[in-house]
């Protein structure tokens, strides 16, 4: 009897499983016969002028989460040039399927209270005593710390799922179709060259040549530089397995260090850069810049000092000498770049700690170790420091309320910079906010303008200091032509020499990549010099000067400019 029961009850489990799995696998079925429907009614085409009506309707709901004009802050990104930024084939399936691609900024961030409350919003703000967070109507919620039991990130947008039910298929083509009319007014260029419109393609483009086989496959790299004495071995940072490789030639790599064991790691964070010391010959001291979190603040980029076995062929184990902690309250706009200048001085890049607009402008706030960036002696320590203030730092004697560390501030997120050798300029990329990425030659003391200024346009007066001066880039472009700026080098390479002094950098999102002369940091000529395969996490050079380029994606590749006229 008992056995007959068991089986009619597992038999009515397993009735009930198969009907639920028919059930849901009819709504799946359906729900994607819906998105296509919608798909392909919007490109179509549709009407701009009726678009915006339902994008301001209160049944869309869209300026509850979105600007398109005017001042204020909402949970959802800025929309004012998101035409620029995407094509209608991205922009219909981010309304589609909202939580496919949620840029980090915009996160989700789910926080339950001791109380069993929930509270779902975007991060406005984190504070010593509170959680800020913008709900799905753009809402303040505070949360005192205190009554927090829990935060996590979900993977689902606030964006509503099913925000395209509201409306009916020629609705959705006429929404899709006003967003694609949001975009960036031309500049004149006479009045700003360095604000750039458009960047014309050479006739003759670069190529890019894998510096490996197929078999060899990064994950997720982001920084690869010379290894000092060795005519052709690479050093190789992938940001989230936390590992460093040594790439000797296009068929062999082994392992140099692993530093899993202090780094944290998730979507964009990890081990960020590698620098050797200036005498790493001598003394075998490479240092890094790494994450961690809930080590004295909610977040923080280290810098670390590590060293190599006496042979230099991996690292020497052990735990890192830590060197300098920059406390976030959000794991935003971390900078992420180290390197050692012409001086012998590291030179270290502080992004604003975000969130986005900077709205506690940190990086005017030279209190605080953000939005900057910051220069150390390694080699001396002194009050109480693992490491020394350099004399011509120029706040060293500013007093207790600056920072000495600042080199330079007013930076919104400088991932990637690198030095000159003749003239010893320090060339910064600093990945912008809404409107403008720039590209910037920083100098000891200047103020490169976040977030008074966005590239040469303002963007608020809420922290501006009397009597500043404010720096401007040397080259701002739009949204059209890519959305985060990678960093890269002046070549001074010998393999052509039309593009000698000239900088070369480009694009994580857009893959382009350009080159630019100036004269007094002036723009002079910029040119599209050709296109990466792959996302462009980070530039480097050989040990002959020749540029090489990270594919986040997992490939590294050589710059070939031999075939290319810089004109």
């Amino acid at each position: 009897m008992f056995r007959t029961t068991a089986l009619s009850l597992a038999l009515l489990v397993g009735l009930f499983c198969t009907l639920v799995g028919q059930d849901n696998k009819k709504a799946e079925n359906a729900a994607q016969a819906l998105r296509v429907k919608y798909q392909q009614a919007a490109l179509a085409g549709g009407n701009s002028a009726r678009g915006k009506q339902v994008f301001t309707s209160e049944k869309a709901g869209c300026v509850k989460c979105h600007l398109i004009e005017g001042d204020g802050q909402r949970a959802g990104p800025d929309l004012r040039v998101v035409g620029d930024k995407y094509a209608l084939d991205q922009l219909i399936r981010s309304v589609l399927e909202p939580s496919a691609a949620i840029h980090p900024d915009y996160a989700t961030l789910v926080v339950a209270t001791v109380a069993g409350k929930v509270h779902t919003g975007v991060l406005r703000k984190r504070t010593n005593q509170e959680i800020q967070l913008l709900d799905a109507e753009s809402k303040l919620v505070r949360i005192p710390l205190d009554d927090v039991d829990e935060e996590k990130r979900s993977p689902t947008s606030l964006m509503p799922a099913k925000l395209a039910e509201t409306m009916s298929a020629e609705q959705f083509a006429d929404l899709t179709a006003f967003l694609t009319t949001l975009k960036q007014p031309v500049t004149d260029p006479g009045k700003l060259p360095g604000l750039v419109n458009e960047i014309p393609l050479l006739q003759k483009p670069i190529r890019l040549e894998r510096l490996h086989t197929k078999d060899i496959k990064f994950d997720h790299p982001v920084c690869v530089i010379a290894l000092p004495g060795s005519k052709t071995d690479l050093m190789v940072v992938e940001q989230k397995t936390r590992k460093i490789w040594r790439l000797q030639n296009k068929t062999d790599r082994e392992l140099f260090a692993d530093l899993s064991g202090e780094a944290t790691t998730g979507q964009f964070e990890g081990v960020m850069c590698l620098a050797f010391h200036p005498r790493f010959l001598e003394n075998r001291k490479y240092y890094v810049n790494y994450h961690v979190r809930n080590q004295g603040s909610f977040f923080s980029p280290i810098i670390a000092e590590r060293q190599a076995t006496a042979d230099l062929r991996r690292d020497a184990g052990g735990a890192s000498r830590r060197l300098l902690q920059i406390p976030q309250d959000t794991d935003l706009h971390w900078g992420g770049m180290l390197a050692f200048g012409p001086d012998g001085y590291l030179y270290i890049g502080a992004g604003d700690a975000g969130p986005q607009e900077d709205p506690e402008g940190h990086s005017q706030d030279l209190s605080l170790l953000l939005g900057s960036i910051l220069r150390i002696d390694v080699d001396r320590q002194e009050g109480g420091k693992a490491y020394a203030i350099p004399a011509t730092n120029p706040y060293r004697d500013a007093g207790p309320k600056i920072r000495p560390e600042i080199w330079a501030s007013g930076f919104r997120m400088p991932w990637r910079f690198s030095f000159d050798g003749p003239t010893g300029d320090l060339w910064v990329g600093d990945i912008g906010q809404n409107l403008f990425e720039e590209v910037s030659i920083a100098r000891v003391g200047e103020d490169h303008g976040w977030n008074v200024y966005e590239g040469f346009t303002k963007f608020s007066e809420r922290y501006r200091r009397q009597g500043a001066k404010y720096t401007s880039p040397i080259v701002s472009y739009r949204r059209k032509l890519g959305v985060s700026v990678t960093g890269g080098y002046v070549y001074r390479g010998n393999r052509s020499p039309s593009y000698q002094g000239v900088y070369i950098f480009g694009d994580f999102e857009s893959k382009s990549i350009w080159a630019l002369t100036q004269r007094d940091r002036k723009l002079q000529k910029i040119r599209r010099i050709g296109e990466s395969p792959e996302k462009i996490s980070s530039f480097g050079i050989d040990a002959n000067g020749e540029l090489l380029l990270v594919g986040y994606e997992g490939t590294l590749f050589r710059v070939v400019l031999d075939d290319s006229v810089f004109e």
